[in-house]
């Protein structure tokens, strides 16, 4: 049997009011025994501290406080604190006497994946864009081991072009940079590339990425050269390669060519080149036939 809404709306007034008359009712009748009942809390607050104090002394030979007896904590080896310049160097030593990452990209039951890595320059030491890179190659992989499959992270090292050549004519005196020849040049270039891919390589470490990192590639291997002549032949008798003319940008302090991705140019640079385009009126009689 359903009652009318008016009806319940009473029965909720009325439950209400008999709540806060209760509620009021034991506040007041609290107030007047409060100081009845003062005495025997502060008593009993006073036997907790005693009790307290009394164990707290036979604690502090061994560490602890006064209050000591009134905390219950879980008793363990595990340190509150992260600790992670002692712990972290202490679990990447166990991964790798215990082969983890070998053996999981071994075992797995799952389809192989290769992640080749698109390499540094071995040009000094590591920041916070080879972090960033590293770190979110090393998510990739690991996710796909735990997913089952057999991953590998192959890393390598650039070890061509202008800014390891840089470092080291930063480097060398001014009379020894100016009688340097090419080969010269080439020869330290590679020594210091060498010493900067092991310096490189304990880094990553540090920042926890596995990897392949006893075998890596690297550019100035002769099997590797001997890979991208091979790659590069089959381009031409395919036909991929062929020659053009472009506008190529200079560099007159590197005294060589620029890649357009190399271009900067400082915050507020206003540039003054003018593109016009103008009718042709004759092509010149040096023109190559197919290009008429």
């Amino acid at each position: 049997m359903m009652l009318p809404r008016s009806s319940q709306a009473s029965l909720q007034r009325r439950a209400g009011s008999r709540q806060a008359t209760e509620m009021l009712s034991g506040t007041r009748l609290l107030q007047r025994q409060a100081p009845a009942l003062l005495p025997i809390m502060r008593s009993r607050t006073q036997l907790v501290v005693a009790m307290a104090k009394k164990q707290g002394k036979k604690e502090a030979g061994a560490g602890g406080g006064p209050y000591s007896a009134t905390v219950t904590t879980p008793v363990t080896e595990f340190n509150l604190r992260a600790n992670s310049v002692v712990r972290e160097p202490q679990i990447q030593a166990y991964w790798e006497q215990q082969h983890v990452y070998e053996r999981l990209a071994a075992d797995n039951p799952g389809e192989p994946f290769t992640l080749h890595d698109g390499p540094p320059y071995a040009n000094g030491d590591l920041h916070i864009g080879h972090a960033l890179n590293k770190v979110l190659k090393d998510i990739i992989n690991r996710y796909q081991l735990l997913r089952g499959r057999k991953a590998r992270f192959v890393p390598g090292w650039d070890t061509h072009g202008l800014p390891i050549e840089l470092k080291v004519l930063q480097g060398l005196p001014a009379a020894q940079r100016a009688g340097l020849d090419t080969l010269g040049l080439r020869a330290q270039a590679r020594d210091y590339a060498l010493a900067a891919i092991e310096a490189q390589k304990e880094q990553f470490k540090r920042y926890g990425v596995w990897a392949d990192w006893g075998s890596p590639y690297i550019t100035l291997q002769p099997e590797y050269e001997a890979a991208q002549l091979r790659v590069f032949g089959k381009m031409f008798l395919n036909g991929h390669i062929y020659r053009g003319k472009k506008p190529v940008h200079w560099s007159p302090s590197s005294r060589t060519a620029l890649a357009e991705a190399e271009l900067e140019y400082p915050e507020g640079h206003t540039s003054t080149s003018i593109y016009v385009a103008m009718p042709i009126q004759s092509l010149g009689p040096n023109l190559p036939a197919e290009a008429q």
